[in-house]
């Protein structure tokens, strides 16, 4: 990057005032922003979630260069912290996709993005951060050095005002992202159940769904709403890059993978899901391709929101 660029990167923020938010009767029903670099994409993505009664959006970290080289890019920050206030919602974020705190190899550089991170967050206001697990690896070496990694990257958020979510994936088992969480023991790091990616996981390694997520409920900060078949794709282990170019209609139309189809457009069975968390205070993130079901988002936000309140509704 030439220096002069670098320079600006380093500039100081705008002070931007996000509106104040109105308080929220019931579930916080949230979705995930659109992935694009494109400020006027942006305004209009977040107006439309705004528009279709969604009271939360999550942004991805990586879908404009905001971090660059481990630091973070201040007029891309500033920008996107002005295109949020525009619109009166509440925002989470996810972590970009390149972290991995098992790399010991390039860690200085994973802990970088990983606090540049949290800093974005604590500037625009971004609760909480979601991380993956991923697949943990035979070196109990490693292993221990994400814990520490994990553990030390809580105490940094929480200083700042920052909780952190780990979510468990469709490659691994739940209960060892849950052991994690117990471990570390920080009001800063709960978990991420995401619903898909257990549902394809217990279909993978014949595990029981429902009681997965039983046992996720104590650790649960978070939670994200993705449907699909129950079917698993093994592409995903075998050949990542042959699994990610695959075209998503083709996958719709055969039901394989991490298809992110809406609440109740799958098999997963979110009324005996929501049924049991009627202790949950946390946001209820539905993560899906919305592009894909312009026609019915509204309806989406609509149904979850509904079925939370008919189903924990006292008996």
């Amino acid at each position: 990057m030439p220096e002069a660029s670098r320079s600006d990167c380093r500039q100081p923020f705008r002070v931007i005032s996000f509106p104040a938010m109105e308080p929220i009767v019931g579930p916080i029903v949230g979705i995930n922003l659109p992935r694009s670099a494109d400020p006027e994409k942006i305004g209009k993505d977040l107006r439309a979630i705004r528009d279709n009664g969604f009271d939360l959006a999550e942004v991805s970290l990586d879908m404009c260069p905001l971090i660059i080289d481990g630091e973070l890019c201040r007029p891309w920050v500033s920008r996107l912290k002005g295109l949020l206030a525009e619109v009166p919602l509440r925002y989470s974020a996810h972590i970009g996709r390149g972290l991995d705190l098992r790399d010991t190899g390039r860690l200085e550089k994973h802990r970088r993005v990983l606090r540049a991170s949290i800093d974005i967050c604590k500037e625009l206001d971004l609760n909480p951060l979601v991380l993956h697990y991923e697949v943990r690896s035979r070196d109990l070496a490693v292993e221990e050095t994400f814990y520490r990694e994990l553990a030390e990257a809580a105490d940094y958020a929480g200083e700042r005002g920052v909780r952190l979510v780990l979510e468990n994936i469709e490659v691994e088992l739940v209960d060892p992202v849950i052991e994690l969480v117990d471990r570390i023991a920080s009001p800063n790091l709960k978990l991420n159940f995401d619903t898909g990616h257990a549902f394809l996981a217990s279909k993978y390694f014949n595990f029981d769904f429902m009681a997965a997520f039983r046992k996720s409920l104590p650790y649960l900060g978070h939670i994200h709403l993705s449907d699909n078949t129950g079917v698993f794709e093994e592409l995903r282990i075998t050949d990542r890059p042959v699994y990610d170019s695959m075209p998503m209609g083709y996958r719709f139309e055969y039901g394989r993978g991490d298809i992110h189809l809406p609440p109740y457009f799958g098999k997963i069975p979110y009324d005996e899901i929501f049924a049991l968390m009627g202790e949950y205070r946390g946001y209820y993130l539905c993560e899906y391709n919305s592009a894909c079901f312009l026609p019915f988002n509204a309806e989406v936000q609509a149904k979850v929101r509904r079925r939370i309140r008919e189903l924990q509704a006292p008996r």
